[in-house]
């Protein structure tokens, strides 16, 4: 239903949500923490997954996070469409924008919660391996004001992204809501899934300074780079999503170096993030070469000087006056094999996920330029 005096209803109504929103956010907040906090300590949930009580009911649910994300995406695409219906928006194209958009949205949320889930497996893994490592995982647990912030802060991002852009112009009080509470369920999975990356390299950090290095078990520690290949493949996801999503909101009339230009606040910053995994990564890879060093400097003066004498200080002390000449060398081998970085075995894997996307799209712009040139 539309007003008389349209434009000054949105502008009051916006000046209600920049005053009125920061004003219950403390209750909101405080609400929001502390429930999520009773369900926590009632109930086992996933490392991490602690922020808003809706995302931990989820979790426990057990689905699946692309069902999640699928019936999610299906929710909130109703939400949208049945927000314009009502509101008699005209624009055909309106409608397919709102669903573009809620995939993106939906896809934020599936990030959080796949984030979470597999962080969870894998640090049960490390603690099989190494128990001292269990007092790390408070880092996970995000305090009530963080929560607090976190949701001011989503609060206001929405609000400044409604009034910079076109739908501050719509004049339907209740498509204005509903765009709202998409931009803000946008803003808070985003800053959800942020909180969660980095307590998660956090706890990274924590345990490649921390756990114990055995070159007889150094197959754990292919575990480590389970975080890392996790958000490649995500982020490679996401990448497609958006690349869809915004091409339907620009009807098809952008080039693909223009789409670049645009998208460029959502690669960026993931291309940064993943290049913060090699500090741990490469905090672990100096304490393994460390080990590896000074085994194999045993083993060497064993093999070349024929003094066994420093091979009761290594890991195979107790069988040292049973090595033969050829033990030892089998053993030597075995030891430089050990590859220092986690993720050197699963190199072939990395760039399935991080080198063909780029480059189908890199082809798909010379044949883009080709027919241009030919046209």
């Amino acid at each position: 239903m539309a007003f008389s005096s349209e434009m000054s209803f949105i502008e009051w109504w916006c000046k209600v949500a920049v005053v009125v929103i920061p004003i219950l956010i403390g209750l909101l907040g405080q609400g929001l923490s502390e429930s999520v906090a009773e369900n926590i300590n009632d109930k086992p949930n996933t490392l991490g997954i602690s922020h808003w009580r809706v995302l931990v009911w989820l979790d426990q649910t057990g689905l699946p996070s692309w069902q999640i994300g699928i019936s999610m995406f299906l929710l909130l695409s109703i939400f949208g469409l049945t927000s314009l219906i009502l509101s008699s928006a005209d624009n055909p194209s309106v409608y397919i924008n709102s669903v573009a958009f809620v995939a993106i949205v939906t896809f934020f949320m599936v990030l959080y919660l796949e984030l979470g889930r597999g962080w969870h497996h894998d640090f049960l893994e490390i603690l099989e391996f190494d128990r001292a490592l269990f007092s790390v995982k408070q880092i996970l647990k995000p305090s009530p004001k963080t929560l607090r912030l976190e949701v001011a802060f989503a609060f206001l991002c929405a609000t400044v992204n409604l009034y910079f852009s076109k739908e501050i112009e719509a004049r339907l009080e209740f498509i204005f809501f509903a765009i709202y509470a998409l931009y803000w369920l946008q803003y808070i999975f985003v800053m959800f899934f942020l909180d969660i990356f980095f307590r998660q390299l956090r706890c990274l950090m924590e345990i490649c300074e921390k756990i114990r290095v055995s070159l007889l078990e150094a197959d754990v520690y292919a575990v480590l780079a389970n975080p890392m290949l996790r958000f490649l493949r995500l982020y490679i996801s996401g990448l497609c999503i958006v690349f869809a999503s915004y091409t339907i909101f620009t009807a098809g009339t952008l080039s693909l170096g223009s789409m670049l230009i645009v998208v460029m606040p959502f690669y960026l910053p993931g291309l940064f993030m993943l290049g913060l995994f090699m500090v741990p990564y490469n905090r672990i890879k100096q304490r393994i070469h460390v080990a590896k060093t000074i085994e194999l400097n045993h083993v060497h003066r064993a093999l070349v000087n024929g003094d066994k004498a420093h091979l009761h200080s290594s890991l195979i002390g107790e069988d040292a006056d049973k090595l033969t000449r050829v033990d030892l060398m089998y053993y030597q081998d075995r030891i430089e094999k050990i590859k220092e970085l986690p993720f050197t075995d699963r190199i072939r894997g990395m760039l399935i996920f991080g080198v063909l996307p780029p480059l189908t799209w890199v082809i798909a712009a010379l044949i883009e330029i080709f027919i241009e040139g030919v046209i």
